[in-house]
């Protein structure tokens, strides 16, 4: 038999006083907050590199794995900030067009939620350790609130992500039939036909201009070589010429000198 024990008047307890949380802080800042932690770990663990590589000149950072820590915990709390004051200020207009008192309600409803959820988790997690599962089933076995715990934990750890985005692919793929009937989509169709074979025009345009670059560039190189090569056999001509030259003028000066000492 179920009676409400120890055990499920601090459950209550806890989710009531920490639902009151939400109470005053009402529902759009209750849902912005979590919004706020959850998408900041989110962005910041794919943004953690780039942010970190932007700091890292500012505090003279070398360290890879320090980088990536700094970006990450910048990253979190700019989104964090970022988000939190977009809570506050949508819950300031909320609460100006006099629906502040709904907004409180269901602030407590969702944080009251939220943290039952949390201690569900929880349990179910303890509940597959064999020694806390053989524990609980003694201690807490009667408690009222214990089974629907292990049972809502459950649910939402065995929650398989991809059978949602299935069934949201297979609503918003059109198929063949509604395309062919559809002249809205055959428009898009054909505007993205219409876009891959620009791209593939500008592509084949690139290609053939670049050829065309490179052989204008390949033939200049040449003409110039050529022409280097050409100076250099004219220079390399008339150092020849004027090394003949010389060595005639030595043998003409040799002679004379001899003339001139036969005389003597």
């Amino acid at each position: 038999m179920q009676d409400f024990t120890i055990f499920d008047m601090v459950i209550v307890s806890i989710t009531i006083l920490l639902g009151l949380k939400g109470l005053f802080r009402g529902f759009i800042k209750e849902v912005f907050g979590l919004i706020a932690i959850i998408g900041g770990i989110f962005v910041a663990s794919r943004m953690a590199a780039e942010i970190g590589n932007v700091i890292a000149p500012i505090l003279a950072l070398e360290n890879v794995a320090t980088i990536k820590l700094i970006g990450f915990v910048i990253g979190l709390i700019g989104f964090w900030a970022i988000v939190y004051v977009a809570g506050i200020i949508l819950s300031k207009i909320f609460a100006a067009s006099g629906l502040g008192l709904f907004d409180r309600i269901l602030g407590f409803l969702f944080g009251a939620a939220k943290i039952f959820l949390i201690f569900s988790v929880i349990t179910y997690a303890l509940y597959q350790v064999q020694s806390f599962k053989e524990l609980m089933n003694k201690k807490v076995s009667d408690s009222i609130v214990f089974p629907f715990l292990v049972e809502t934990g459950g649910f939402i750890v065995k929650l398989d992500a991809s059978d949602f985005v299935k069934k949201v692919e297979e609503k918003i793929t059109p198929k063949a039939e509604e395309i062919e009937e559809d002249p809205d989509l055959i428009k898009e169709k054909t505007f993205v036909q219409e876009v891959k074979e620009t791209v593939n025009e500008i592509k084949k345009t690139t290609v053939d201009s670049g050829t065309v670059v490179v052989d204008t560039v390949k033939k200049a190189v040449n003409e110039n070589v050529e022409k280097m090569t050409n100076k250099i056999e004219e220079t390399a001509n008339k150092t020849t010429n004027e090394m003949s030259e010389t060595k005639a003028t030595k043998e003409e000066a040799a002679k004379m000198v001899e003339e001139i000492n036969k005389g003597n």
